[in-house]
């Protein structure tokens, strides 16, 4: 499967997977790894779909190696909130849960979900390959949509499959990694819904407890379930 963008490897909506009222959920959400380069077909699609509030995780090594090509243009809001926890592999497959936990109580996940909440257009958030920090931001907003635990880890794998060809040219680079820590491992989404839900209980009280108020996580839902038809 490839994503949404030419010119990106992982880049994709939400709008396959339903809500637990029964609503299809937004188009105007996107998932992405990094956009390095943005061909200008790409560009102009991300304007039409009114896909303007860009949100980079990655840290300042990775922003100084790969620059995200939306960083410096004007028709775009970009907002950077470096995200140190998962921006390595785990030392181990069981890790990879743990790891997804630091992320979700790093200390600027809660201005990303805030970001997303106050956006005044759709959003594209990323991280370098669009898998484990992106993971992590996108499992919390379908389970607030009530998305079922099955339906995000196969949103989850979706990134092995985009990420083939980047993931297979790391490991070659680092023999030593297990390629199940990094090639999106079924288990390890599902343990970390579990550990999430059996520290939080739900999403919404996991937002409130990283600082958003009662107003932004229902705006978060709300923008999850706003397909860009609604506009129209």
């Amino acid at each position: 499967m490839s994503g949404l963008l030419r010119s990106t490897l992982n880049t994709r909506t939400f709008d396959k997977y339903i809500s637990s009222d029964g609503t299809r959920l937004s188009d105007r959400i996107l998932r992405s790894d990094v956009p390095e380069q943005l061909s200008p077909d790409d560009r102009a699609l991300l304007l039409e779909k009114h896909i303007t509030t860009i949100i980079d995780m990655r840290t300042s090594e990775e922003v100084q190696r790969h620059k995200n090509a939306l960083s410096d243009d004007d028709e775009f809001v970009y907002l950077w909130y470096p995200i140190v926890e998962g921006s390595k592999p785990s030392a181990t497959l069981d890790g990879v849960p743990y790891s997804y936990m630091k992320i979700a109580e790093s200390e600027n996940i809660s201005n990303v979900f805030k970001a997303i909440a106050d956006a005044d257009s759709g959003v594209m958030f990323n991280c370098t390959a669009g898998k484990d920090r992106t993971g992590v931001v996108s499992a919390v907003l379908l389970l607030l949509c009530g998305v079922p635990g099955d339906a995000i880890i196969d949103d989850y794998v979706i990134s092995r499959d985009n990420n083939r060809e980047r993931l297979e040219r790391y490991l070659s680079e680092h023999p030593e990694v297990d390629r199940e820590i990094v090639m999106a491992n079924e288990k390890s989404m599902a343990r970390f819904i579990d550990l999430f839900t059996e520290k939080y209980g739900s999403a919404r009280k996991y937002l409130t407890e990283a600082g958003l108020s009662a107003a932004q996580t229902e705006n978060i839902r709300l923008k999850m379930l706003m397909r860009r038809s609604d506009h129209e």
